[in-house]
């Protein structure tokens, strides 16, 4: 947005007051502290986490949007989530002031949203916020009309700047209100204006496809691996993508690249090597430092990556790091009732990362004087430390075996076991420090990346707690989450239920069911699948194609938002065409399939521009423009249906039926496997595509040379 229509441009110094009114009189700052806001009763931590500041914050909501209206005053919101470190940050320094509150209380209602609940309020806010100041990021800061139209909006600021601000901001409601309106106007109506990006048809085919290829190898980071940021991201659905692209194609870039970034992201700062699971990202290009929030959705989604590139590039340790991180989330971030929390909290007692990092003496003084300074060394432990200037480092797995095993007189196969020897100690030493926070909050969403992993990890290895697990957290959504009319909450703590779920929700908890079903030949997961697409279809669907973030169901102050870009997550669109596809295969059902490629044809000059931004959308492409196989096991020999999961093939899906063939049942939810029944009392496999099957097969390497995989 042009700076003219910034509103610093019209805000002057600060000197008219608005009238009080009785209510916001009557609650004092030090009343709402001691009795707490509107937040009190709020399922999210995030919001409890705000409950007792002197602010008289609401939740967004009837009561609150309906007084702004009444009393005529500007709405100010607040986003942000329970493990952001400045989110904190702003609270102590800001909110928790009275004084701040005193003036907040008369002037503005106070809104505090949890983006985790309601990301769909946080995408339209945080595109107003970005078009106002060129960034985003949380907290996030934005004041609204009466009409909920953003007119101004930042993140983080400190008190004596929040303070100037906001008076400025009241002097310039009360004083040039038509000024402040028109600016808010001009913001809403071209955040409406950016989720309708123009289409324009394009043939799919497979050089669509390595364009985004070239893209992505055009932004990789050839010093440090990743992708070229200051900041190092993990972006697993990137290199999901890629890790296809190279099975298919055996580029020896791409082998390269991913080799170097995996091992990069395995054996730096990301990985928490004592606990297990990956920390949101590194502050340093050098994969060293992170910020050490552990999100769900950044585990679940390299859960699966590294399992699926260990099997690809027979890299065993890779494999393990996955199944790690998949213990790691049942050991800590599991529900008893079988859900997934969302996140850890950056900050351990108000100090970020001093529950993970160690120094020398740590190490020692917990596995001993013979061991300590070998072990220190292997973890890139030093004497001055690599965080903050403390002394303390940051654990990493990528010394020069050889160098230490010679400086400490072992053998490299010694120095290697030593680590696993004392993991177990280093673990329940580190337990006594002061933990960081976790939000207890169950994400449908997240859970669904989690569970499709858990399924893919059973599928791998055979062994069945994965499995067990994933079928676990999936009775306790369907339990909690699912209503009687078949929508779905998208958060629940304790049972209590929040937000409306989401695009992400559908699509994410459809795949994970459809990789349920394959791994399980349960075809509960199939059903429950198909449901989730059929309320998508019917609830979220554009007229001109793709979906809307949000339900009809659900109010949208500036209207229906799209989501096109995969992020750290794939976009909801992207990953529902993906569930479209796969779903067709299974079901043998046209519908899905003719949906998903019309769209994306549609879609095709964004494909084009955008490139490696739209990773998921191209795995969605690549099941279109290459073939991909639906693969009927009829009959009892659980050889060749191992045989198909142990490849983790990203490219075919498995159904299986009786020996004498499916089920009046199976048949209903999955016409194509009309006729598929064993040949001559031999299990026998079925390779089709789309109706076409190859020859019959009993034999499994058959299969595989069928399916291209071997």
């Amino acid at each position: 947005m042009h700076r003219a229509l910034l509103l610093l441009a019209v805000l002057i110094p600060a000197g008219c007051s608005m009238t009080d009114s009785s209510e916001s009189a009557a609650r004092t700052p030090a009343l709402i502290r001691e009795h707490g806001n509107h937040l009190v009763d709020s399922p999210s931590l995030y919001l409890r986490q705000h409950a007792h500041n002197p602010l008289d914050w609401y939740p967004w909501g009837d009561e609150a949007l309906e007084k702004a209206k009444r009393e005529d005053k500007p709405i100010f919101l607040s986003i942000g989530y329970s493990s952001c470190h400045w989110c904190h940050v702003m609270e102590h320094e800001v909110f928790e002031h009275d004084d701040v509150a005193a003036y907040m209380n008369e002037h503005f209602v106070c809104i505090k949203v949890d983006r985790e609940e309601r990301p769909d309020l946080d995408t339209v806010y945080m595109t107003a916020v970005q078009m106002l100041t060129g960034r985003g990021g949380w907290p996030m800061s934005v004041w609204l009309t009466p009409d909920l139209e953003p007119f101004f909006g930042g993140t983080y600021y400190p008190k004596a700047q929040f303070m100037q601000l906001v008076q400025q901001i009241v002097t310039a409601y009360t004083n040039q209100r038509e000024d402040l309106e028109k600016q808010a106007d001009l913001v809403a109506e071209r955040i409406k204006a950016q989720s309708d990006l123009e289409t324009a048809d394009k043939t799919l085919d497979r050089d669509l496809v390595a364009s985004a290829v070239s893209s992505a190898e055009d932004s990789y980071d050839p010093q440090f691996h990743g992708f070229r940021q200051q900041q190092k991201f993990p972006t697993p659905i990137r290199w999901r993508f890629l890790l296809h692209q190279y099975r298919r194609s055996g580029k020896d870039e791409l082998r390269l690249m991913l080799t170097r970034t995996l091992d990069a992201m395995q054996g730096g700062g990301l990985y928490d090597h004592v606990g297990g699971g990956f920390h949101r990202y590194t502050v340093d290009t050098r994969w060293t430092v992170p910020h050490f929030e552990k999100m769900l959705y950044d585990n679940g989604q390299l859960a699966g990556l590294f399992l699926e590139a260990g099997m690809a590039l027979d890299r065993p340790d890779w494999t393990a790091t996955g199944l790690d991180v998949l213990d790691f989330l049942m050991r800590d971030m599991r529900d008893p009732a079988g859900g997934f929390y969302a996140s850890y909290d950056a900050d351990s007692g108000g100090e970020e990362g001093t529950y993970y990092v160690w120094s020398r003496k740590e190490i020692t003084a917990t596995v001993g004087e013979a061991d300590g300074p070998a072990l220190a060394d292997l973890l890139g432990v030093t004497a001055e430390g690599n965080f903050e200037h403390t002394g303390k480092s940051v654990l990493t797995r990528r010394a020069d075996m050889a160098a230490v095993a010679a400086e400490h007189g072992r053998t490299t196969g010694e120095l290697a076991g030593l680590f696993a020897a004392h993991r177990a100690t280093l673990r329940e030493v580190r337990s006594s420090r002061t933990p960081p926070g976790l939000d207890p909050k169950v994400v449908m969403a997240w859970n669904g990346l989690v569970l499709e992993s858990l399924a893919q990890a059973t599928a791998l290895t055979g062994r069945p707690e994965y499995l067990e697990a994933a079928e676990l957290a999936a009775e306790h959504l369907l339990r909690v989450h699912k209503r009687d009319d078949g929508t779905w909450w998208r958060t629940s703590v304790d049972g209590a239920t929040s937000g409306e779920a989401i695009l992400d929700d559908y699509a994410f908890l459809a795949a994970a069911f459809l990789e349920m079903y394959q791994v399980s030949g349960d075809l509960r997961w199939l059903a429950e699948a198909s449901d989730l697409v059929s309320v998508v279809r019917r609830d979220f669907a554009r007229e001109e194609g793709g979906w809307y973030i949000s339900s009809s169901r659900v109010e949208a102050p500036l209207g229906r938002s799209i989501e096109y870009f995969d992020s750290v997550e794939p976009a909801g669109m992207s990953a529902m065409y993906v569930v479209l596809l796969d779903l067709a295969a299974l079901t043998g059902e046209t519908k899905y399939r003719n949906h998903a490629e019309q769209d994306l044809e549609a879609w095709g000059g964004l494909l084009e521009r955008a490139g490696s931004d739209l990773a998921w959308w191209f795995e969605a492409v690549d099941r279109i423009v290459w073939p991909h196989y639906d693969v009927v096991i009829a009959g009892e020999n659980d050889t060749l249906a191992k045989t198909f999961l142990q490849k983790l093939p990203a490219d075919a899906v498995l159904l299986r039926v009786a020996p004498g063939g499916p089920t009046e049942e199976q048949l209903a939810l999955a016409p194509a496997l009309a006729g598929k029944k064993a040949v001559d009392g031999r299990a026998t496999a079925y390779v089709c595509e789309f109706g076409t099957c190859q020859a019959p097969t009993p034999d499994s390497a058959v299969m595989l040379k069928q399916l291209g995989l071997e």
